[in-house]
């Protein structure tokens, strides 16, 4: 399979490169998407956090319940990240599935 043939006419080959263009950006996406998953972002325990975000505050000021709420708040947002995570994966993996075979479709040989 030759992409940039000499016999090709040219809207092919400009085709041809948009494609493979955008198969090389969709497997530098699932590569990234991958390691997200591979390593996840640190997760902080409710001590943790309550010595981050919440110690600074004044005595007067300070409410544990507002605290936990944030921290609860905190723990949704992270699974939610997770979950995108995994879904941009996925879409990753069908992108790359979808050009390629794109690509191979538009330049197989006549038999």
């Amino acid at each position: 399979m030759r992409l940039f043939d000499s016999e090709k006419d040219w809207i092919l080959k400009v085709t041809n490169l948009v494609l493979l263009v955008w198969l090389i950006a969709a497997i530098t996406f699932f590569q990234i998407a991958i390691v997200d998953i591979a390593i996840p972002d640190y997760a902080m325990s409710y001590s943790e956090y309550e010595s981050v975000y919440c110690a600074p505050f004044d005595q007067e000021d300070y409410k544990e319940e507002n605290c936990m709420e944030q921290y609860d708040r905190e723990k949704i947002y992270q699974n939610e990240h997770s979950i995108r995570q995994r879904k941009s994966v996925f879409t990753s993996f069908g992108n790359i599935i979808i050009v390629s075979l794109g690509i191979y479709l538009l330049n197989k040989g006549k038999k």
